[in-house]
Protein backbone atom coordinates (compact mmCIF):
# COMPACT_ATOMS: atom_id res chain seq x y z
CA UNK A 1 0.00 0.00 0.00
CA UNK A 2 1.35 3.38 -1.02
CA UNK A 3 1.35 6.19 1.54
CA UNK A 4 0.21 9.46 0.06
CA UNK A 5 2.28 12.47 1.05
CA UNK A 6 1.41 16.13 0.69
CA UNK A 7 2.87 17.82 -2.34
CA UNK A 8 5.04 20.75 -1.31
CA UNK A 9 5.32 23.72 -3.64
CA UNK A 10 8.77 25.31 -3.74
CA UNK A 11 8.81 29.12 -3.99
CA UNK A 12 11.68 31.19 -5.35
CA UNK A 13 10.25 34.74 -4.85
CA UNK A 14 11.97 35.99 -8.00
CA UNK A 15 9.33 38.21 -9.67
CA UNK A 16 10.52 41.41 -8.02
CA UNK A 17 11.52 43.33 -4.90
CA UNK A 18 9.18 45.05 -2.42
CA UNK A 19 9.48 46.97 0.85
CA UNK A 20 6.90 47.06 3.65
CA UNK A 21 6.38 50.06 5.90
CA UNK A 22 3.91 51.77 8.20
CA UNK A 23 3.04 55.45 8.01
CA UNK A 24 1.94 57.72 10.88
CA UNK A 25 -0.50 60.66 10.78
CA UNK A 26 2.24 63.11 9.76
CA UNK A 27 3.29 60.93 6.83
CA UNK A 28 6.53 59.64 8.39
CA UNK A 29 7.46 56.20 7.07
CA UNK A 30 8.85 53.50 9.36
CA UNK A 31 10.14 50.59 7.28
CA UNK A 32 9.45 47.14 8.73
CA UNK A 33 11.21 45.21 5.94
CA UNK A 34 13.23 46.36 2.93
CA UNK A 35 14.07 44.48 -0.27
CA UNK A 36 11.89 41.38 0.12
CA UNK A 37 11.58 39.11 -2.89
CA UNK A 38 8.05 38.27 -4.04
CA UNK A 39 6.16 36.09 -6.51
CA UNK A 40 3.13 37.43 -8.39
CA UNK A 41 -0.07 35.44 -7.85
CA UNK A 42 -3.23 35.21 -9.91
CA UNK A 43 -6.10 37.42 -8.74
CA UNK A 44 -8.87 34.88 -9.26
CA UNK A 45 -12.57 35.46 -9.83
CA UNK A 46 -13.55 34.20 -6.37
CA UNK A 47 -11.12 36.51 -4.56
CA UNK A 48 -11.97 39.48 -6.80
CA UNK A 49 -15.76 39.22 -6.48
CA UNK A 50 -15.67 38.33 -2.76
CA UNK A 51 -13.70 41.53 -2.15
CA UNK A 52 -16.00 43.54 -4.42
CA UNK A 53 -19.07 42.29 -2.53
CA UNK A 54 -17.78 43.92 0.68
CA UNK A 55 -16.62 47.04 -1.21
CA UNK A 56 -12.89 46.32 -0.93
CA UNK A 57 -10.86 47.08 -4.04
CA UNK A 58 -8.15 44.55 -4.90
CA UNK A 59 -5.53 45.15 -7.56
CA UNK A 60 -2.94 42.43 -7.16
CA UNK A 61 -1.79 39.50 -5.03
CA UNK A 62 1.84 38.76 -4.20
CA UNK A 63 3.49 35.97 -2.20
CA UNK A 64 6.38 36.77 0.14
CA UNK A 65 8.35 34.62 2.63
CA UNK A 66 6.55 34.21 5.95
CA UNK A 67 7.78 36.98 8.26
CA UNK A 68 6.41 38.41 11.50
CA UNK A 69 5.12 41.91 12.21
CA UNK A 70 3.14 42.65 9.04
CA UNK A 71 -0.35 44.05 9.60
CA UNK A 72 -3.36 44.90 7.46
CA UNK A 73 -3.19 48.52 6.30
CA UNK A 74 0.62 48.51 6.20
CA UNK A 75 1.93 49.85 2.91
CA UNK A 76 3.99 48.07 0.26
CA UNK A 77 6.24 49.66 -2.36
CA UNK A 78 6.94 47.44 -5.37
CA UNK A 79 9.90 48.65 -7.40
CA UNK A 80 8.70 49.89 -10.78
CA UNK A 81 4.98 49.34 -10.06
CA UNK A 82 3.95 51.76 -7.28
CA UNK A 83 2.54 51.93 -3.77
CA UNK A 84 -0.11 49.63 -2.32
CA UNK A 85 -1.94 49.04 0.96
CA UNK A 86 -2.32 45.53 2.36
CA UNK A 87 -6.00 44.52 2.45
CA UNK A 88 -5.63 40.85 3.42
CA UNK A 89 -2.83 38.60 4.72
CA UNK A 90 -3.10 34.82 4.28
CA UNK A 91 -0.62 32.33 5.74
CA UNK A 92 0.38 29.60 3.28
CA UNK A 93 1.79 26.52 5.02
CA UNK A 94 1.96 24.23 1.96
CA UNK A 95 5.04 25.89 0.46
CA UNK A 96 8.74 25.62 1.14
CA UNK A 97 9.60 28.04 2.67
CA UNK A 98 6.31 28.93 4.36
CA UNK A 99 4.90 32.11 2.89
CA UNK A 100 2.26 34.84 3.04
CA UNK A 101 -0.16 35.91 0.32
CA UNK A 102 -0.76 39.66 0.42
CA UNK A 103 -3.86 41.05 -1.29
CA UNK A 104 -3.03 44.62 -2.28
CA UNK A 105 -4.92 47.79 -3.23
CA UNK A 106 -2.96 50.25 -5.39
CA UNK A 107 -2.50 53.81 -4.08
CA UNK A 108 -0.11 55.36 -6.61
CA UNK A 109 1.43 54.19 -9.86
CA UNK A 110 4.91 55.44 -8.99
CA UNK A 111 6.43 56.64 -5.75
CA UNK A 112 7.24 60.35 -5.68
CA UNK A 113 10.93 60.91 -4.92
CA UNK A 114 11.58 63.86 -2.58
Amino acid sequence: MKIKTKSIEFESFNDGICSIYTEDEEGNKTYKYKRIGFTKRVLGFNRYFAAKSVQVKTDTVIRIPQIKGIDNNDSVVISGFGRYTIELIQEINTTNPKSLDLTLNQLEMFEVVK
